[in-house]
């Protein structure tokens, strides 16, 4: 499988000049990039009436692809896939047990593992990320656009901090799409984006008020309960439990009990497989997943665990069979995250 590890660019020293947005990749890079911007003629899709894929947009760095809960479930029409997205993980099911006796044994051993020491007054992390937007509602039919981007955060505990993000060159799949895509906003950012925040400002890439259910049991059916009150994307637990641990993580390293018990929700829940994978930057990691097939359609979502720590260390959504009206090449990479690194430091211009 191919790394998508290139596109990482060098723009990431916060204290480093500002890099231009083309600035020269990695001779990988270039391959993949070459590979991603391949086209095919596309067909005109006829809409019988208005499909709107426009809610398809980036909620945060971290979470997965939102589509606003409209038919994307094509007309008779067959539209030829012009998008190449990032390759799909391969997913290795465990062997010799389910799911839920995996994810309890799982959750035992990180259970004993000692609380991680909190040695500065900021969380710093890095992640990567890829997000597909597209557009049904332009003229000549869909649309679509991706921004490898790269971000760092320090938080600290009084939720001040903060945030720089930079973004690669954005894909068009056709360039024919450029202006429109462009129009619809599918675009996520240009060169790079460096923001401070004030107490109580920096932004919440999980949405929802978690403090107001704080704090968080090490109970599962108790930490189920406060879950069930949350708004997760799309209702599944996986994400529940992703959003709740990174939210916890942004004030400090997470308690193994709550870890453990978030692994033991997901144990409980139903329709979760498990399996292990290889990330795209070549790492280790488990896979706890959750599909949703409707007319030979299947999108599958998935949370990425360290199989030391019990951390979320990132996600993929993926979509296999019927393509949709999504005018990609299944099976695609909707969206992807991956943390890179992690730890605490003692002011905003440092690095662990």
């Amino acid at each position: 499988m191919e790394r998508v590890r290139g596109l990482l660019t060098t723009a990431n020293d916060p204290a480093g000049l500002v890099e231009p947005a083309r600035a020269a990749l990695p001779s990988q890079a270039e391959h993949t990039l070459r590979a991603l911007r391949s086209t095919r003629p596309p067909r005109r899709v006829r809409l019988g009436r208005r499909r709107l894929l426009a809610g398809a947009a980036i909620v945060g760095v971290g979470t997965a692809l939102a589509v606003g809960g409209r038919n994307l479930l094509p007309n008779s029409d067959v539209v030829t896939p012009v998008a190449y997205t990032p390759p799909v993980l391969s997913l290795q099911p465990v062997e010799g047990q389910s799911a839920r006796e995996f994810l309890l044994a799982f959750a035992r051993r990180v259970e004993r593992l000692e609380p991680e020491a909190a040695q500065g007054t900021y969380q710093y992390s890095k992640t990567w990320g890829w997000w597909l937007n597209t557009a049904g509602d332009v003229p000549g039919g869909v649309a679509n656009a991706a921004v490898p981007t790269v971000t760092e955060s320090w938080v600290g505990k009084d939720h001040s901090g903060r945030q720089r993000s930079a973004f690669g060159e954005p894909i068009y799949p056709s360039p024919a799409q450029r202006k429109e895509a462009e129009k619809a906003g599918l675009v996520a950012g240009t060169g790079v984006e460096d923001r401070t925040f004030g107490p109580g400002k920096f932004p919440s890439p999980e949405g929802g008020d978690w403090g107001a259910i704080a704090p968080f049991a090490t109970d599962p059916g108790e930490l189920a309960q406060q879950l069930a009150k949350m708004n997760w994307e799309g209702g599944m637990v996986i994400y529940g439990v992703n959003d709740l641990l990174g939210y916890v993580a942004r004030s400090g390293p997470v308690d193994p009990r709550l870890r453990a018990t978030a692994l033991r929700v997901l144990a409980d829940s139903t329709g979760v497989a498990v399996a292990s994978t290889t990330t795209w930057n070549g790492r280790d990691v488990i896979a706890v997943s959750q599909n949703e097939t409707l007319d030979g359609s299947t999108q599958r979502e998935s949370v990425l665990f360290d199989p030391e720590t019990g951390h979320p260390v990132g996600t993929e959504s993926a979509l296999f069979g019927h393509a949709r009206r999504l005018n990609v090449s299944v099976p695609a990479t909707l969206s992807v995250s991956e943390t890179l690194e992690r730890g605490s430091v003692s002011t905003i211009d440092r690095r662990p």
